[in-house]
């Protein structure tokens, strides 16, 4: 029971705000590296993580082919508009996709003084492949806070939200970040933040921890926009989170409400807060995009060997309008490719409620897990198919393998996964695109089977 009391509990560390956003990184912190004193004036921490990943896959896309004029990366508009459709899938085949190389490094500094309040700074990188993770934004964290084992913590600057970062915590070593994570309404990366978080609420002994944020980034103009003609300033994007979390020596249980208002909508739910680019081309029936999401994740240890994780979530979208500001000679400037319009090009609420499960059996160095992705069909009305229509399962069996022979920090993983959608139809609406899974494109093939390994180290 000491152990069950003891991660639990470790989880808690969200109060101190140096919850990991990747819980990839989250074995063996006993040994963490990279701790100095500068007497008694601060405290500093370097940490972080390397991750290279190899797969093959069946059934793997080369991609979307004969993209015309009008964009349409989802490849949706493939009926009603004379010379489509757009957006082929591409010739599929049996292939090693892009390897993966992902680093993290953070870097803080706090101090601590004798009235027990604190503070301190943070700032964290992360590089995939040899450019930024998150398109533009090479730093995901960039922060100040203050702290009080009774007051709690308030917390200033580039954070990650809870959405993700919490979401994409319960997926290690289950081996669904990106299926579970990254899916769906919401936003992982906020520019400007503030965020308060309570101190812990003791409860018959258990602990409960409130946080509350708040978001916004500048406004998102058009590319050219001393040329264009707004009849309305661009919406300034907010967002607002609300995050609780309840552990005991068994359980951890988390819910997540995040609410938005004119941000450019996506269904990638790591990416950026970014402003939609507002009415540029100054159509009669605009309204600011609204997105939602609202999630419910836990673990329970049935005892230190065994664990459950489940997942609900459900997202909702406005649907957004296809926005393109055209200048003579040079075409369409810039495009917003809208979301869940129709090829009239107006815009459809959307809500889509998904599932994920897993469990995991830790014995010594090694951990085997066995995990589900479920994405459902969509509620909406709009007559276009946007892949409301589709379903998907997603299967992922994984073997971790701790090697304290060579290193404390090193680990090694094999995983094999398995998808199969319900048509063939572009992919289901919380997906980010056609070729999420596996690189395979839903309107021409209906499943496939990956193998990858990966190694990690961990700073």
């Amino acid at each position: 029971m000491k152990t069950l009391a003891y991660v639990a509990a470790a989880t808690l560390s969200l109060m101190a705000g140096i919850a990991n956003a990747q819980q990839i990184t989250d074995f063996g912190d006993e040994d963490r590296m990279g701790a100095f004193n500068l007497g008694s004036l601060a405290k500093l921490s370097i940490s972080g993580f390397a991750y290279g990943e190899y797969g093959r896959y069946t059934n793997q896309s080369e991609g979307l082919l004969n993209c015309l004029y009008t964009p349409d990366p989802r490849g949706v508009f493939g009926k009603g508009i004379s010379g489509g459709p757009f957006c082929q899938p591409g010739p599929s085949q049996t292939a090693s996709g892009p390897p993966l190389n992902l680093i993290s490094l953070s870097a803080g500094a706090s101090h601590e003084f004798d009235s027990a309040w604190k503070v301190d700074a943070k700032i964290t990188t992360r590089d995939r492949n040899g450019s930024a993770d998150l398109y533009a934004n090479t730093v995901v964290e960039k922060n100040v806070a203050a702290s009080h084992p009774v007051y709690g913590e308030v917390r200033f600057g580039t954070q990650l939200s809870r959405s993700w970062s919490r979401s994409d915590s319960f997926t290690y070593p289950l081996g669904i970040s990106k299926e579970w994570s990254e899916t769906g309404a919401g936003y992982g990366l906020l520019k400007e933040a503030i965020r308060y978080t309570s101190a812990p609420i003791e409860i018959n002994g258990s602990k409960l921890v409130l946080e509350g944020t708040y978001a916004t980034n500048n406004i998102n103009f058009a590319h050219n926009a001393y040329t264009v003609l707004y009849n309305e300033q661009p919406p300034r994007p907010k967002l607002g989170e609300f995050f609780a979390q309840y552990a005991n020596d068994v359980n951890l249980i988390e819910l997540v409400w995040q609410d938005s208002r004119g941000g450019l909508q996506s269904s990638f739910s790591k990416g950026t807060l970014i402003g939609d680019v507002g009415n540029a081309d100054n159509l009669p029936n605009y309204y600011a995009p609204h997105e939602n999401v609202v999630i419910l994740q836990g673990d329970h240890y049935f005892s230190p060997a065994w664990k459950l994780t489940l997942g609900a979530k459900r997202s909702y979208w406005s649907g957004s309008m296809r926005q393109c500001d055209y200048v003579t000679g040079i075409g369409c400037y810039f495009s917003n490719d809208g979301f869940n319009n129709d090829v009239d090009n107006q815009g459809h609420p959307a809500k889509e409620y998904d599932f994920m499960g897993g469990l995991s059996y830790i014995t010594g160095p090694w951990i085997y897990t066995a995990a589900f992705v479920r994405y459902n069909k969509a509620y909406t009305k709009t007559p276009t198919e946007w892949g409301q229509s589709n379903t998907a399962d997603y299967f992922n069996l994984g073997v971790y393998r701790n090697l304290p022979e060579i290193s404390q920090h090193l680990q090694v993983n094999a995983e094999l996964g398995y998808v199969h959608f319900g048509g063939f139809d572009p992919a289901p609406l919380a997906m980010q695109n056609e070729l999420t899974n596996f690189g395979t494109d839903p309107r021409s093939q209906t499943s496939s089977v990956g193998l990858s390994v990966g190694i990690l180290f961990k700073f």
